[in-house]
């Protein structure tokens, strides 16, 4: 209620009284309501500029330790998890006032009907039983002169005018209390109220609680996106952080609205309800100020007056009607006399019990009880949920704005990570130069391990007849090869000729068949397991026994070289 009220000019309001009629308190809580409207243009433009800056920053290919910002993120999204949970708490507590609220209304609204319905049964019951019974009496068996006792017929004719008497001075009596609270043209109603309060919530606690739940699912995105170190998270929460950061802002315009005016009107609740039945209802001061301040030792009950005129005048038609049932029993015969007159005894015996019940409600006491419970229900719970709702949902917008801030920092700084393989040394199958250090893996920045498919280094075939180290001959000279012995010199002796290859099987010497297989010892190791035993023979071929490698010069061998 201390928040200023200024008008489009900032000129502070005279009267910042709620009056949701004025167009200028409206216009003020219109103008309360735009300064976080305002904040989110702000911050937007601002994280526009921040964005720009960052996607045009090309040079700058410094690396960055992600892990202290990374870490800052998942502190901040806990954090902003607990704010949220502080929203879903003043949800709850603004649903619980609203329900409460209701409630009390709706009792309310049943005492308001009851007492509506006892005054409408009053006069029925006076017109159509009493006076209508009585009239069909008067007119039929009353006419009789009971000749044995002209006295009784006299007492018998009077006490029934007295009764029609006081009929028409009861239901004149009444109308200043029905006409007051049951005018067939504008008769008082609060029902709609809590249906509408009802109806509102129905809508408004399960998009808010959706909302809350949507943001923490977002948060908890960004924890799990700075744990495994994923860009892609990263980037879907900066989208998501937008729209998140104009939904809180917004939903801080609406609760900082309802929050300033539910407690201007809980500042001085009564004269506006007052005023507020005065122009709907047309209820006058006096009796709205009577149920509505029912603790003030000066109260007055509008309708005290009506109410003993009323009350006289049942009791003095119960009288009479006994009076007259006495009489006209011992004068008439039975079949003259009823069924009207138990009827007229039943009738008057019921306008007594109305009117006993009329008294209790028309008292203020029980709708005053429920008029400080909706009050307490509305200006307790209802606002301090409001303002919980309010400070969870401008919390999390700034801690949304942070943690957009921080992300865009930093998956703008990730790189993707070359693929690396560990291989030995030795593997002269795969060289480093083949292993593939580009591309993309997955989409979450991890990497991908693979050998690449487009280089491949065979093993060295065998040497042919006719060649340098075969068993064919050159213009009819010995092979030899280059030998080195044990001592450590190099011995020149006859080598045996080469296996005759066909389709991957090779033939020794002897014309014994051996597997040849790319990337396996073949020959080589039977002949190596042949000697075993000869430890002076080196292995045989050019690398002794061993995979061969190529050199820089060397041509790579297709898969056709071999057939």
């Amino acid at each position: 209620h201390q928040v200023p009220h200024v008008n489009i000019t900032f000129h502070r309001l005279e009267d910042e009284r709620f009056r949701p009629d004025s167009e200028l308190y409206l216009e003020s809580l219109g103008i309360i309501g735009s300064v976080p409207a305002a904040w989110l243009i702000l911050t937007l433009i601002v994280l526009l500029i921040y964005l720009l800056t960052r996607c045009c920053d090309t040079k700058n290919n410094k690396k960055r330790k992600s892990r202290p910002i990374r870490c800052c993120l998942s502190f901040f999204s806990l954090v902003c998890c607990s704010a949220l949970g502080a929203g879903f708490y003043g949800n709850h507590v603004f649903h619980s006032g609203a329900e409460q609220f209701s409630q009390s209304m709706v009792h309310m609204d049943r005492l308001i009907q009851h007492a509506q319905k006892q005054v409408k049964s009053f006069n029925d019951v006076l017109q159509k039983e009493v006076e209508h019974n009585l009239n069909n009496l008067y007119d039929g068996a009353f006419q009789a002169d009971i000749k044995q006792d002209k006295a009784a017929h006299f007492e018998l004719m009077e006490h029934s005018d007295f009764i029609f008497y006081n009929v028409t001075d009861g239901l004149k009596a009444m109308d200043n209390i029905r006409l007051k609270i049951y005018d067939p043209k504008t008769p008082i109603s609060i029902g709609p109220i809590p249906k509408s309060v009802l109806n509102a919530e129905v809508l408004r606690w399960p998009v808010t609680m959706s909302l809350l739940g949507l943001f923490s699912l977002f948060c908890l995105l960004l924890f799990i996106g700075a744990i495994v170190h994923s860009r892609a998270t990263l980037i879907v929460f900066s989208v998501c952080g937008l729209f998140s950061i104009i939904l809180l802002w917004l939903l801080a315009s609406i609760y900082v609205t309802m929050a300033v005016a539910l407690a201007d009107f809980c500042y001085k609740p009564t004269p506006w309800v007052q005023l507020a039945l005065n122009h709907s209802f047309n209820l006058s001061d006096d009796i709205s100020r009577y149920y509505l301040r029912c603790n003030e030792h000066s109260k007055q009950d509008p309708f005290q007056n009506a109410l003993r005129e009323s009350q006289r005048a049942v009791f003095d038609i119960e009288e009479s009607v006994n009076r007259v049932n006495t009489i006209a029993k011992q004068h008439y015969k039975e079949n003259q006399l009823n069924p009207s007159l138990a009827n007229l005894v039943e009738a008057s015996a019921n306008t007594v019990t109305l009117m006993g019940d009329l008294n209790n409600s028309l008292k203020c006491d029980p709708l005053y009880r429920f008029y400080n419970d909706a009050l307490v229900a509305a200006c307790d719970q209802g606002l301090f949920g409001l303002f919980v709702m309010l400070v969870s949902a401008s919390v999390c917008a700034l801690f949304f704005t942070i943690l957009v801030w921080c992300n865009s920092h930093t998956w703008i700084y990730f790189k993707h990570k070359g693929k690396y393989v560990k291989v030995e040394d030795q593997d002269p199958y795969m060289p480093l130069s083949t292993i593939d250090r580009g591309g993309r893996g997955s989409s979450m920045g991890a990497p991908i391990y693979q050998r690449s498919r487009t280089i491949h280094t065979p093993p060295q075939t065998p040497p042919y007849h006719g060649t340098l180290n075969g068993h064919g001959t050159l213009g009819s000279l010995p092979q030899h090869g280059h030998i080195l012995s044990k001592n450590g010199t190099m011995e020149q002796k006859p080598l045996p000729g080469p296996p005759t290859l066909h389709a991957g099987v090779g033939y020794g010497n002897n014309g014994a068949a051996a597997t040849m297989t790319l990337g396996r010892r073949g020959h080589y190791a039977s002949l190596r397991a042949a000697r075993a035993g000869d430890t002076d023979l080196p292995l045989l071929g050019p690398n002794q026994g061993q995979y061969a490698t190529l050199s820089k010069g060397c041509k790579t061998l297709e898969s056709s070289d071999f057939y």
